[in-house]
């Protein structure tokens, strides 16, 4: 996937989802999702039609709050906690708009995250083996390319 793509789908918040679609993603009735919304604890697009369709951001605020109503929580501590929690993802998604420089699989077995645009100007690097479900991460310069051979050296060091 390319540096821009993966900026635009950071950035981007204009999938739309029909309430229907929206009650069978989150497991939350139609009837539910218009009373949340009455209550402005949500918000649709606002459609002339009368057809409510929402945006990614309320798509995940509905199914925090119907989590945290399943873990037993109030309806009102559930969009507390789902405003504090969405917060948080917001600021995570422009940290990472900021620093992310690239995803990339090499070979069939690691997918490896590259960060960039620190102030010690050096490339951090988050890499998974998918083949045993392990992470590791790495600092390193930014003449230094990163290979399979690189990155299976980082994974001998870890578990030495």
């Amino acid at each position: 996937m390319k540096n821009n793509t993966v900026k635009q789908l950071l950035e981007s918040d204009d999938l739309l989802i029909g309430i229907s679609e929206l009650s069978k993603m989150t497991n939350v009735s139609p009837r539910q999702i218009r009373y949340w919304e009455q209550r402005k604890y949500i918000e649709s697009t606002g459609e002339k039609s009368g057809n409510r369709k929402f945006r990614l951001p309320m798509v995940i605020k509905v199914e925090i709050i119907k989590h945290y109503l399943d873990e037993g929580y109030t309806l009102t501590a559930a969009v507390e906690k789902a405003q504090e929690r969405q917060e948080n993802i917001h600021q995570a998604k422009m940290l990472l708009k900021d620093v992310l420089k690239g995803i990339q699989k090499i070979g069939d077995r690691y997918t490896v995250i590259h960060l960039d645009d620190f102030s010690n100007k050096e490339g951090f690097y988050l890499v998974r083996d998918i083949e045993t479900n392990q992470a590791t991460y790495q600092i390193i310069g930014k003449d230094i390319e990163v290979t399979k051979d690189r990155i299976e050296e980082w994974f001998d060091f870890v578990e030495k």
